[in-house]
């Protein structure tokens, strides 16, 4: 083989492999939704009077994790905030397959099994949850559930966490009640009122990635934060015109070599 068509064969493999990623790129990644209590999903929740949203809310969040679909879900907790019959009957009459069990172990293969899972409360290995998001899996997280204390509870979830630039604060924030939600962001699509009572504050610890962000807040207080990681390795425009621009360098180099 001459150094030509040494030369040829490498641009050709090198500009199919980035044709290949660019046509395969439409896969997304994990997202995260991190609420700072849990007293939002109970039937307590769902019954306060003013009546708030909280169905709304929990359907919202599925049909983000999805891109717009029903899912299957897992809520591997016995906290109340994930246990009630509310929470249960909004998830399926929306068309959704709602678990709560704790019996499988909490592994990456057990929660590749369900398009996203809900936590609250019991802790968890965070590095099977880091996992997770990075294999395009998604979490809902609520703190304020009182497991070891404020600084514990705080703890024990933020090395999953700050792997995506979000956070629990301690101590517990102290806010209650029937809370307004302003927000645009798609899981508030007709919620103007969640139930709280003493929750962790949610923290952006990287206000320069737009990927985490503090949607809610009160009075200093972050109440809800989300991680949406986007399309993973989407071709940007500028990408294309290279891919386009190597496959016109390709036929010249093979006309010049050929004649």
């Amino acid at each position: 083989m001459n150094i030509f068509s040494h030369r040829r064969n490498t641009l050709f493999v090198t500009v199919s492999a980035v044709l290949f990623l660019f046509t395969i790129s439409n896969a997304y990644a994990g997202k995260i939704v991190l609420s700072n209590d849990e007293w939002n999903l109970t039937d307590t929740g769902f019954t306060t009077s003013p009546l708030n949203d909280p169905a709304a809310y929990a359907t919202n969040v599925a049909g983000w994790f999805t891109g717009g679909g029903t899912g299957n879900f897992l809520a591997y907790s016995n906290n109340f905030g994930l246990t009630g019959n509310y929470l249960a009957s909004a998830m399926t009459s929306a068309g959704n397959m709602w678990t709560v069990s704790m019996a499988a172990p909490f592994t990456l293969a057990t929660l590749l099994s369900y398009d996203g899972v809900f936590l609250a409360g019991n802790p968890v290995d965070n590095q099977v949850l880091i996992d997770y998001v990075n294999a395009g899996g998604n979490v809902y997280l609520a703190g304020g559930t009182g497991w070891g204390g404020p600084f514990a509870e705080a703890a024990q979830w933020n090395t999953f966490l700050n792997a995506f630039g979000l956070g629990f604060g301690a101590p517990y924030n102290g806010v209650g009640g029937n809370i307004a939600i302003s927000s645009t962001h798609p899981i508030f699509v007709n919620v103007d009122h969640l139930y709280q009572d003493n929750g962790n504050d949610t923290l952006d610890i990287s206000v320069l990635d737009p990927r985490a962000q503090v949607l809610v807040s009160l009075n200093g207080h972050g109440l809800y934060a989300v991680y949406d990681s986007g399309p993973v390795g989407v071709a940007e425009p500028a990408t294309f015109l290279l891919v386009v621009a190597g496959l016109a360098g390709l036929g010249f180099l093979k006309k010049r070599i050929t004649t």
